[in-house]
């Protein structure tokens, strides 16, 4: 936990759909709390997601704020990191979302906005702050940052699909996992390591400059900051986000058998107790497709993905566009505005 002079311009950007519509509301609230206790507000909430992130990284850029508030889900969330990593300008979180899963991995209230504005104002009048990694995201479609994880496998198919669904679907995660399940075939990877600090069981070939490799097929590669994703999906259950790694889970599962009994113990992290999971712990990871070659037979020869069908990789929900991708942990790249004697990292429920 550091101390930061106290704050009293801040910005304040709301997703106005979140919780079914209710988040404009929850904005509203926010706003007129932190204004009562004499702070000056400026809202940035925006028409959409790239509206809201081009004001918010314009008032902070310009410093036109002391602090950023963001109203939402892990949307929202992603939204503020975009804004405020690397700045030096804390982010707040009134977690008004679905899945909140940054809050909740960071034990802040969860659909309690009168209880997480309170914890802002204290934050806010003291200058406490937690500082926490992020996950500096390069690829084809540029530069990212993700709070939570990076998804590339089965996980990033059902992100893909539920995105698809209007947001007034119910279970449209559940929904989306049982379609992907049911027409699971194994993409092929090529995955190279930077920093390896523990690998499991997963065989890596030594690279040059403190690099490691690994080729095969899988269900799941999914790089984690935090330890919870999709709305409470355990896919890294120790990920911490104050030990500048990432917990990369690789699943090297061939069959949709093995597929739907996995999804299913991610819910309470006990896949990774599984023979057929496997935790890296780097500093970061270059997610790729991989062509055939003797240890990748060819999707003729085995049925299953082509490298063009690949999922787009997603991050806290959102897409961030086509393999390859590198996934970077950056230790302490966001200020998390946090009450005295909070709990630092990311806490994972034991399995």
């Amino acid at each position: 936990m550091n101390d930061v002079p106290a704050r009293r311009r801040v910005g304040v950007a709301v997703n106005p759909t979140a919780a079914g519509g209710r988040g404009l509301d929850t904005g509203r609230f926010v706003a007129a709390r932190l204004r009562s206790a004499g702070l000056d507000v400026t809202d940035l909430t925006g028409r959409d997601a790239v509206d809201a992130t081009a004001r918010a990284t314009t008032a902070v850029r310009d410093g036109a704020v002391d602090a950023l508030v963001v109203v939402g889900g892990d949307g929202m969330v992603h939204v503020g990191v975009q804004a405020v990593a690397g700045t030096g300008v804390p982010l707040g979180v009134v977690a008004a979302g679905t899945g909140n899963d940054f809050a909740a991995a960071h034990r802040l209230p969860v659909r309690h906005a009168e209880t997480a504005v309170e914890g802002l104002l204290a934050a806010l009048a003291t200058g406490h702050v937690r500082p926490v990694d992020a996950i500096s995201v390069t690829g084809p479609a540029g530069g990212r940052w993700v709070a939570g994880a990076v998804s590339a496998g089965l996980d990033a198919a059902v992100n893909q699909r539920a995105n698809t669904l209007p947001a007034r679907v119910p279970a449209r995660y559940a929904l989306s996992a049982l379609a992907e399940i049911a027409g699971f075939r194994a993409w092929a990877y090529d995955l190279t390591f930077t920093g390896v600090v523990a690998a499991g069981d997963l065989p890596l070939a030594p690279g040059p400059d403190d690099t490691a490799r690994w080729r095969g097929r899988a269900a799941l590669v999914t790089a984690a900051n935090i330890h919870r994703i999709g709305g409470g999906i355990r896919v890294a259950p120790d990920a911490r986000t104050d030990d500048g790694l990432l917990d990369v889970v690789v699943a090297p599962v061939l069959t949709r058998a093995a597929a739907a009994t996995i999804f299913p113990s991610m819910f309470s992290g006990r896949h990774v107790r599984r023979r057929d999971v496997h935790v890296v712990r780097a500093r970061a990871v270059t997610i790729a497709a991989a062509g055939p070659g003797p240890d990748v037979p060819g999707p003729r020869a085995t049925g299953h993905h082509a490298a063009a069908d690949l999922p787009l990789a997603h991050g806290d929900g959102e897409a961030l566009g086509p393999l390859p991708v590198t996934a970077r942990a950056v230790p302490a790249a966001v200020l998390l505005l946090a009450t005295p004697g909070a709990p630092s990292g990311s806490v994972a429920a034991a399995p």
